[in-house]
């Protein structure tokens, strides 16, 4: 279950659609009424024809009437927009064009969430997760690879062409089919800042992507578990968002609780097709020493990424000193 006030805020940014769709559409309206005066008579009979339905519920004759109302209605919309067409507009420009078209931007279909509602609450989840990230200090833009020309001109082809990997991934995400990723190496040689600009290009683009420590994110669901609201929010927005980055894998404080969430979410997220991120700074030996064989297996279904160099906060530091 959400927390209310996530729930409370997606559902105001879909209504706010609402009221913003209405009011274009009256926008529209106005402007064709004094452009082409003949299709104010035809707008007025299709109002009118609004309120006589709502009258004829209930009546004895109920069935007839309103489906008189319905050829009336069918015959005056088909005139409209012929008119509209004739004036070098679509046919469906006075269409009141909600951003929804399963549930007119109410957040509800047949009294259900509708999937608009659901992502706007995994985006709003997101943000509140990724306030304290360093997301906006990361693009693709600001990566260089001149930081690997120190390297054996094979490892330079190999930065290279996971550079060009993580691009392709952010450019083509689909967050059903997209594959998941594990980027090891040690410390500093660009493995937060690549997945940061995935998350970034992806983010500008509406998907929901949650980016966080390891070390933080089991911190926060630690915390839930054994408080004593009973919620669960945290956990069901890492298992649902479209993607999830888990940054400095291996440096949480190993528990059975830490253990047996990590199993759940990479579990979870790979059972239900939903993409994972994982950055680490310890080879295979190591995560298999700490996790065991269950969750590595899980790891190492993804595509490898291994990161090669020389600590790039290290040659930043040295530059800077030499300036």
């Amino acid at each position: 279950m959400y927390q209310k006030t996530i729930f409370e805020e997606a559902l105001r940014r879909i209504q706010e659609r609402r009221t913003r769709a209405q009011e274009e559409q009256e926008q529209r309206s106005d402007r064709i009424r004094k452009e082409i005066p003949e299709t104010a008579e035809l707008d007025n009979q299709l109002r009118s024809a609004c309120m006589s339905i709502v009258k004829a519920f209930g009546a004895a004759d109920s069935k007839e009437r309103l489906k008189k109302i319905a050829q009336h209605c069918e015959g005056a919309d088909t005139m409209l927009r012929q008119i509209l067409q004739a004036h070098n507009y679509p046919a469906n420009y006075l269409d009141t064009q909600y951003s929804c078209a399963a549930c007119f931007d109410t957040g509800f279909v047949d009294g259900r969430p509708c999937e608009c509602l659901k992502r706007e609450i995994g985006l709003i989840g997101a943000e509140q997760l990724n306030a304290q990230s360093q997301l906006s200090l990361c693009s693709f833009h600001t990566f260089s690879l001149s930081y690997y020309n120190n390297l054996p001109w094979d490892q330079q082809q190999i930065m290279a062409r996971i550079y060009q990997q993580c691009r392709t991934y952010a450019e083509t995400f689909d967050p059903k089919s997209s594959g998941n990723i594990l980027m090891i190496g040690n410390t500093g040689l660009g493995k937060t800042h690549l997945s940061l600009s995935i998350a970034a290009d992806l983010l500008e683009s509406g998907f929901s992507v949650i980016y966080d420590s390891a070390g933080s994110m089991l911190h926060k669901l630690e915390r839930e578990h054994f408080g004593h609201d009973g919620s669960n929010d945290t956990l069901d927005m890492l298992l649902e968002c479209d993607l999830l980055i888990l940054d400095d894998f291996g440096t949480e404080f190993d528990t059975s609780f830490t253990r047996s969430m990590i199993y759940t979410i990479i579990n979870s997220r790979i059972n239900s097709t939903k993409p994972f991120i994982v950055n680490t700074n310890l080879s295979k030996e190591e995560l298999q020493a700490q996790y065991g064989n269950r969750i590595l297996s899980r790891l190492f279904s993804a595509c490898i990424m291994q990161f090669y160099g020389t600590d790039i906060r290290f040659q930043k530091s040295i530059q800077q000193n030499r300036s």
